[in-house]
């Protein structure tokens, strides 16, 4: 930029932003933006851990990203502060694919690309495109390798009635849906179990458990009717022989999916069960990077991939698995367990993917995860009528609210260190 155009941009800036926008533009004449430090803070909000990251730059201007969760947010703080800050800092904050790539390789040191590194490295992968978002004047979906398809994301509530083998508890599920803010067009209600003692851990699945869950499920059908999408919500239980019962039984269902029916790891198994099963069989909750997604996409091991944004390895390497998915005919849904920043940045990552169905998220407004909305600043309802909503404004479009953040920040932590 020659300094005469330099010097019209910068009196081209509103008054209110000239400090900020005009550290911008001197940064960007002095050649690029530079990375100066990386922070992370965890926050505790409904027994849920949210490790936070922000990375900064010369430029006055700052990225957030928030962390997939470990047990106290201390694995993933670890790894950002001592082991990715010192690859960050200095850095061009518009490399997002090569800084990406050196932290994926020091996590190699960490004893391989799973884990609580790899959501150390999403968080920060997460904190450059909103930074870069922000350096450009635009929202992270649109500078998301290609641009967006759409500007809201459906969304899914994982929720369910309180006693699901009880159709007046279902009709009054119904009901709050019809009334809410959010409108909920789709659900994940989990499957009912009832296994005695430690028998949970033998994955055979009794005529009466099954015969309960169909007549559990079929009850919220009756509730909510014939276009309200319902998934069945398994955690890795059953064997193949029991996880083919399962579908065959919720065919009258038309469940939209049924999710995770088998352990995680791929065989050839779960090629029977997708060949066989008469409902779309989904997983992809537990898997990190397009390497452990190859072998179900490439073999057809399931109907439906879902992600975990929040822990894939980055916004990027996202879309990246859902356009490989997409090379084979699978649609992509997102599973997605953590806050509102992570809940923000993975919805502007599905935007950008073409086949895709449903993202997980919450009522922020009630139950369980009622308030956590709060810890954003955020120009819209971030779930109205069924879709979550994204912003125009740049980067992920959310800020944090310093003052309901600081109410709980957990033990030994302050505001950004």
């Amino acid at each position: 930029m020659y300094r005469r155009d330099f010097l019209k941009a910068a009196l081209a800036v509103p008054a209110c932003a000239v400090v900020p926008n005009f550290t911008r533009l001197a940064a960007q004449e002095r050649g690029k933006v530079k990375i100066t430090d990386v922070k992370v803070m965890r926050l505790r909000m409904k027994g849920h851990e949210m490790p936070l990251v922000k990375i900064e730059t010369d430029a006055g201007v700052h990225g957030i990203g928030e962390c997939h969760h470990d047990v106290t947010g201390l694995g993933a703080k670890d790894a950002v502060l001592n082991a990715f800050r010192p690859i960050l800092m200095g850095q061009d904050p518009f490399d997002i694919d090569r800084l990406t790539t050196l932290m994926m390789w020091r996590v190699s040191y960490f004893g391989g690309n799973h884990g609580v590194p790899v959501h150390g490295v999403t968080g920060c992968e997460t904190a450059l495109w909103d930074l870069t978002g922000k350096l450009l004047g635009m929202p992270v979906r649109k500078i998301l390798a290609g641009g967006a398809f759409t500007d809201k994301v459906r969304a899914y509530w994982t929720s369910q009635p309180r006693n699901m083998l009880d159709p007046a508890s279902c009709r009054e599920w119904a009901d709050y849906i019809k009334g809410s803010v959010q409108k909920w067009t789709a659900a994940k209600c989990f499957r009912l179990s009832s296994r005695p003692g430690g028998s949970e851990l033998n994955r055979r699945m009794t005529n009466e458990e099954l015969d309960k869950n169909v007549q559990g499920f079929m009850n919220i059908r009756d509730a909510v009717g014939p276009n309200f999408e319902i998934a069945v919500h398994c955690h890795w239980e059953y064997d193949f022989v029991d996880a083919l019962r399962l579908a065959r039984g919720m065919e009258k269902l038309r469940p939209w999916w049924i999710e995770d029916p088998m352990p995680p790891n791929y065989n050839e198994t779960w090629v029977k069960l997708t060949a066989a099963s008469p409902v779309p069989i989904l997983t992809g909750e537990n898997l990190y990077t397009r390497n452990d997604f190859l072998p179900f996409i490439v073999n057809q091991g399931v109907h439906i991939i879902e992600i975990d944004i929040s822990q894939s390895g980055g916004l990027l390497e996202a879309k990246r698995i859902a356009d490989l998915a997409r090379t084979y005919n699978i649609p992509v849904a997102t599973h997605n367990v953590m806050g509102p920043v992570a809940t923000i940045a993975s919805a502007n990552c599905a935007a950008a993917m073409q086949d895709f169905l449903g993202h997980e998220s919450f009522d922020f407004k009630n139950g369980t995860r009622a308030g956590e909305g709060d810890l954003i600043v955020y120009d819209r309802e971030i779930i109205k009528d069924g879709y979550i909503q994204l912003s125009d404004k740049p980067g992920l479009g959310v800020e944090l609210n310093k003052d309901f953040a600081s109410k709980y920040l957990m033990d030994g932590e302050t505001w950004w260190g």
